[in-house]
């Protein structure tokens, strides 16, 4: 027998009494009654988080179309490679050793040509991150390598921007699949369509939603 509303209030406010984003969780769960279980069985979700600059990208263009084991795998041994993560640092790998340590020859000319055009200063982050989130994808993905997942997942886990919705992530289309009770993964249209109720929060929604697929 599903919840009431009054039930499922009060099982929210045990959970998130003193969480930081109890605001933002209240807000959606009123917004979107399909989200109450969510939060309830997922509390423990965590929010996905990535260093700014060169490091957050790094590690972007590596978990692009793998799964997290398998990102993470090779994150730890070319980290191992390197006295501290730098755009100096990571070009001084021979190509060789980046394959050993699982990058594909693409990624590894993806990252090759974001390392060099940090240390020519040919990216300027602090300019970047003081964009809005439109003007940012657009100046971000002119970047070799970084597409709008990229570019997306990047403001969500770097900058903290609270209403970022990656459209096109699969993990995010099954989730969704799933709560919305679809006989066919949602198209990015159709995701797109379906976010617009959990604005100006959907990066909370996104959070949460990854930690249920995963």
């Amino acid at each position: 027998m599903p919840m009431s509303k009054q039930q499922a209030n009060i099982s929210l406010l045990k959970i998130y009494k003193d969480h930081k984003s109890k605001k933002k969780i209240f807000y959606l769960a009123k917004k979107d009654k399909d989200l109450i279980d969510l939060f309830i069985n997922f509390s423990n979700f965590e929010e996905y988080k990535k260093n700014k600059g060169f490091k957050g990208i790094l590690q972007l263009i590596i978990e692009q179309q793998l799964s997290v084991a398998s990102a993470n795998a090779i994150y730890k041994k070319l980290k191992a490679k390197m006295i501290n993560i730098s755009p100096e640092s990571f070009l001084k790998i021979k190509e060789g050793e980046l394959k050993k340590c699982g990058l594909s020859k693409q990624k590894i000319n993806y990252l090759t040509g974001l390392a060099k055009k940090c240390v020519s200063k040919e990216i300027n982050f602090r300019k970047i991150h003081k964009m809005n989130d439109e003007d940012l994808v657009n100046e971000i993905t002119k970047i070799k390598g970084i597409g709008p997942w990229t570019a997306q997942c990047y403001m969500l886990a770097a900058l903290d921007r609270d209403d970022i919705w990656p459209v096109a992530d699969l993990g995010l289309m099954e989730a969704v699949k799933r709560i919305k009770k679809l006989k066919t993964r949602p198209s990015e249209e159709d995701m797109e369509r379906i976010s617009q109720i959990w604005r100006p929060y959907r990066s909370t929604v996104a959070n949460v939603l990854w930690a249920s697929y995963d």
